[in-house]
């Protein structure tokens, strides 16, 4: 089953007027299977894929071949027919020509051998005919009779059941990526489950600050789009433009600032929230490869595309304000990702 957030991956691009072959081929250099991308697609356009009755076409099969076999013996038993009336014309010319003073001792030892052989003939036609047409009787299936009890063991052998394991885990608890083992903080704002780390899993374009794995280790990798969008482990997302909107209103940011571009700020009371948020200034990487601006910014990639951009957030060192943005997906932003 096609991945959801490949599938909302694909279905947004669509939206913004990207082509299978362009969405394809971004979706294979970070890894994605042709298969899963080929499923994601056929359920964003509702196409359904039917499975294949592989015995209904076995068995059709050979009822055709057994058909053509048959005709085909048909057809030889026509021959050989036709082939015992031309010697049954022959026998009979042959005794015409038999002098009138022994035709009746030949008719009485021609005319039982001819019934002899014609007798063979027939019988060796139909046992032949009988043989090939026996694989009919394999496609009789019988009915399969289930009985009511057929799963209980007999009572001298008993079946010890190894109790289930159910892992709970909850938000607040550090996450495992099982993909490569780094782990996670995770923390609850509202009714939110956050990761209060950058994603650091090496996948598509992504890439340390400065190109140095000591970078990455505090404020994790910085990634393109296309990267970014499917680069969450399972269970996770990049967050939506809604999803930070409901988390900006947890921090007391005022109703008609919440859709207004560029820096807004937040209830003074927010900082406490930002700081259990652990927003790392983790700099950027621009379209060109240089890298810029860590310690200074911290930039986070939104999942909505807008036109031929994409959404961000941005925030800085010196206050606690949010920038809304949209932005080429080329740059280099940070992930971090939100429970769904």
């Amino acid at each position: 089953m096609a991945n959801e957030r490949l599938n909302d991956y694909i279905k947004k691009c669509i939206e913004i007027g990207k082509q299978r072959e362009e969405i394809t081929n971004n979706l294979l250099s970070v890894g994605w299977s042709k298969e899963d991308i080929d499923a994601s697609f056929s359920a964003v356009e509702g196409k359904e894929v039917k499975p294949i009755d592989y015995f209904s076409n076995a068995l059709n099969n050979e009822i055709n071949s057994i058909q053509k076999e048959s005709n085909n013996l048909n057809e030889n038993l026509k021959q050989e027919k036709s082939s015992i009336n031309m010697r049954r014309k022959e026998v009979f010319k042959e005794e015409r020509i038999i002098d009138d003073s022994e035709e009746n001792n030949s008719k009485k030892i021609i005319t039982p051998i001819v019934v002899i052989v014609i007798a063979l003939l027939i019988f060796s036609i139909a046992f032949a005919f009988i043989q090939k047409i026996g694989p009919f009787s394999s496609l009789e299936v019988e009915p399969e009779i289930v009985q009511e009890n057929e799963n209980v063991l007999p009572p001298e052998e008993e079946v010890v059941e190894e109790p289930e394991v159910v892992v709970t885990w909850n938000c607040g608890e550090e996450l495992i990526d099982e993909r490569d083992g780094k782990s996670y903080p995770t923390v609850l704002i509202g009714s939110q489950c956050w990761m209060t780390k950058n994603l650091n899993y090496i996948t598509g374009n992504s890439s340390c600050y400065n190109n140095d794995v000591e970078n990455c280790e505090e404020h994790g990798l910085l990634y393109d789009w296309n990267t970014a969008i499917i680069a969450c482990p399972l269970g996770w997302s990049l967050p939506s433009d809604s999803d930070f909107k409901i988390l900006e209103r947890y921090l007391g940011m005022e109703e008609e600032k919440i859709d207004v571009t560029g820096w807004r700020e937040v209830s003074s009371n927010a900082q406490e929230t930002l700081e259990l948020l652990n927003i790392t200034l983790s700099g950027s990487r621009d379209i060109s490869g240089e890298f810029k601006y860590k310690g200074e910014y911290a930039n986070l990639w939104l999942s909505d595309p807008v036109d031929d951009l994409y959404s961000a957030r941005s925030f800085r060192a010196k206050d606690s304000n949010i920038y809304k943005g949209n932005v080429s997906g080329e740059y280099g932003y940070s992930v971090r990702c939100i429970k769904y």
